[in-house]
């Protein structure tokens, strides 16, 4: 019964820290207090278990979450920010210690996998729908005016909670090359996986998910193999490159402008501000300057005219904006956390653990990704599949190799053909 009760829990956490996918027609003020709750309430029972653990990417969360708890400090210290707007801020950064909660209970890796997949798929149906009424408003906000108008070709809807759909499509990935049942549906969804993308026109999102696809099809393959995958990877990119569809030219002339502006792009000028010229004193260019009340507290005042006058947007620096929040140790976090992603041995199931940390990796110098509300329960649950599933075939190892050497130093043969073959080299 508990067990049913902790997984209703963590369904109803995803929409609730997905803001249900920025729903525009449930009351904000709900929403909000919703989110509030559920976030201090997770990290309140996970709190006491932050310390019980060692390995795997237990250090990267730690320093994650301290380093972000510690920013409200630094809010209130470098920019006079009040603790109450920080924590109601910083609520939407907060929920890292699930991490330590979800190891303490123990959660079926395989019910992660249905609640991913599950709120994958309802994502779709929503991005879809919202699709097919553009002139309304139901789920996120538009790039620019109050409805969603037509951009690089095509009506562009950034829609919101990507995190959970990119995760899906990665367990989906993952599962069309192994022995699993109901493939299609998982190849579907992996199909999927290459449309949204390009109907969204979003550079990150679209080269992240292919550079992905990429590497799952292209790895363990023999040479005539690799080649085949490498000559249809490139044909298919050469076919969109010179095709006439709308959405794929407008992607490419963003490209091409952006390139063209070099030094003098709004991204790159931005990050060169946040990393040098934004903290106003020492202590906040070691330990961060903590999430601004946008609009409210004189230091969410002060990004609003930063935005306003110079059009400096902490979204649109990445890990940058990870650093000018939550300081220096919360880099070191990220850094641990993509360095473990490519050195702890994990069976290949789970795989699509792997490959979600490293489209954050892709993505982290020009989106939020690695630290947006859309994102974060999706990189949560991803860190805890990668860390549960690695220990324990750590695990397994460890006690594969002990029964070895123990039956080598008593003798004992390892299996029946080895016995056979003692038994011929005796006589």
């Amino acid at each position: 019964m508990k067990a049913h009760l902790h997984l209703l829990a963590l369904v109803l956490l995803v929409a609730i820290s997905l803001n249900f996918f920025d729903a525009k027609f449930i009351p904000a003020k709900i929403v909000n207090y919703l989110e509030f709750a559920a976030v201090m309430g997770s990290v309140l029972l996970a709190v006491p278990y932050m310390f019980d653990r060692t390995g795997g990417f237990v250090l990267p969360v730690q320093l994650i979450s301290l380093s972000i708890i510690f920013s409200m400090v630094m809010a209130y210290i470098s920019w006079g920010q009040g603790i109450r707007d920080s924590l109601l801020e910083t609520s939407q950064y907060l929920l890292w210690p699930l991490f330590f909660l979800l190891l303490h209970l123990k959660i079926p890796i395989r019910s992660l996998e249905k609640i991913v997949l599950a709120y994958g798929l309802l994502y779709v149906l929503l991005y879809f729908y919202q699709y097919a009424n553009a002139h309304t408003v139901l789920f996120g906000k538009p790039i620019s005016g109050d409805e969603f108008t037509e951009q690089r070709g095509t009506i562009r809807i950034v829609f919101p909670g990507a995190g959970i759909f990119l995760l899906a499509i990665f367990i989906s990935l993952t599962k069309i090359t192994q022995a699993v049942k109901y493939r299609w549906f998982y190849l579907g969804f992996a199909l999927l996986g290459l449309i949204i993308p390009i109907m969204q026109v979003t550079r990150q999102f679209i080269a992240g998910v292919f550079l992905i696809y990429f590497y799952h099809f292209f790895k363990r393959q023999s040479f005539v193999k690799k080649a085949l995958i490498l000559g249809t990877f490139a044909g298919g990119i050469l076919v969109l490159v010179n095709s006439d569809l709308p959405m794929v030219q407008g992607v490419i002339d963003v490209q091409q402008r952006d390139a063209k502006l070099g030094k003098d792009y709004i991204r790159v000028q931005a990050g060169e501000y946040f990393l040098t010229d934004f903290s106003p004193n020492v202590l906040s260019q070691v330990f961060g300057n903590g999430a601004p009340n946008w609009g409210i507290s004189r230091y969410g005042k002060f990004m609003e005219r930063l935005s306003h006058t110079q059009e400096y947007f902490l979204s649109d620096v990445g890990i940058i904006a990870v650093y000018a929040m939550f300081g220096i140790f919360a880099i070191v976090g990220f850094g641990l956390m993509w360095y473990k992603s490519f050195t702890l041995a994990l069976p290949e199931k789970f795989v699509y653990a792997k490959y979600y940390l490293w489209y954050l990796l892709f993505t982290s110098f020009t989106w939020y990704s690695v630290y947006h509300y859309h994102y974060l329960i999706a990189t949560i649950f991803a860190l805890y599949i990668y860390h549960r599933a690695s220990m324990e075939e750590k695990k397994r190892l460890m006690i594969r190799n002990l029964i070895r050497n123990s039956a080598a130093a008593a003798g004992i043969p390892r299996n029946i053909s080895q016995a056979k073959k003692d038994t011929v080299i005796n006589e």
